[in-house]
């Protein structure tokens, strides 16, 4: 046999081998399931509580696929957006079939009762002047209707101080705290940096330094009245000379039909053996109305 002949037979094998692996391709291409499953709902739009679950945001909705059928069963809630506007996201669903084609859905969701991330304060925002071991922030808290405490989140930053004596004075801070959506809450509030006298009179002690209400809606403050604090310290009435009664509160300014931010003064007074009265310490309380 001729090298020529040689190659020709050589060549001819190889084309074969090309044209029938050629054909087998293009029959898997033909006989394979590549289409995704189509997902469709009720409607594209929906309202839930922020406590919905993902079984129940699956409400309605189906899966079906050319090949396999109903896979509606293979549904499931692959993520959710950040707010597109506040208490509105963006809900992503995702649905297999056997050959692990994924189809896709997405539609909006309203949360009915969704709030803002709201702060809480547990002790009063007031530190002995020159006393830098005292943490600012440490008594101030974050919570959030989907997400929970998000106290870790907090950002704050120090403000303008100005001098009220010779010793004290106020400072302002900004404090910053943003859920898992995307919603960010601002709140102002001041320092009080105390001199030594100051810091170590007697005040009120309340269970909570700021509240939130809603429009028309009058807190019960004196139901927040807890004991006595006085440097740093707390103390229940019941360990103390003074009752509920000698704490007057002033909550005139407040305004519960105007969203807003008020300051409500809870004063101690100390009643003297000649029956004078004497005035002790100050607590304020943050009163947000919300509308």
């Amino acid at each position: 046999m001729s090298i020529k002949t040689f190659r020709t037979i050589i060549t001819a094998f190889f084309l074969c081998v090309f044209v029938v692996f050629a054909v087998y391709r293009v029959r898997m291409f033909m006989t394979s399931d590549n289409k995704a499953p189509v997902i469709t709902a009720e409607s594209d739009v929906m309202k839930a509580s922020v406590s919905v679950t993902d079984e129940e945001l699956l409400a309605g909705m189906r899966a079906d696929d050319n090949v396999d059928g109903d896979v509606t069963d293979s549904l499931v809630v692959a993520s959710k957006s950040k707010f597109i506007k506040k208490g509105t996201l963006r809900v992503n669903y995702a649905a297999f079939d056997k050959s692990n084609n994924v189809g896709v859905y997405t539609r909006e969701l309203t949360y009915t009762d969704y709030e803002s991330p709201k702060f809480r304060i547990t002790r009063p925002l007031r530190v002995m002047a020159g006393d830098s071991r005292q943490n600012v922030v440490e008594f101030i808290r974050a919570n959030d209707c989907l997400d929970g405490e998000i106290t870790q989140q907090i950002m704050y930053t120090l403000g303008e101080r100005k001098m009220v004596s010779d010793k004290a004075s106020v400072q302002t801070l900004n404090l910053q705290v943003t859920n898992s959506a995307g919603d960010t809450s601002l709140l102002e509030l001041e320092i009080s940096y105390d001199d030594y006298d100051t810091y170590y009179t007697q005040a009120p002690l309340l269970s909570d330094y700021l509240i939130y209400t809603k429009v028309g809606e009058t807190p019960n403050y004196r139901g927040l009245l807890a004991g006595i604090w006085v440097g740093g310290m707390t103390h229940p009435f019941a360990e103390t000379n003074f009752e509920p009664s000698d704490v007057k509160v002033n909550s005139k300014i407040v305004d519960i039909y105007r969203p807003g931010m008020y300051t409500v003064y809870y004063v101690l007074n100390k009643t003297n053996p000649n029956g004078s009265h004497e005035t002790l310490g100050t607590a304020r309380l943050i009163v947000i109305v919300e509308e």
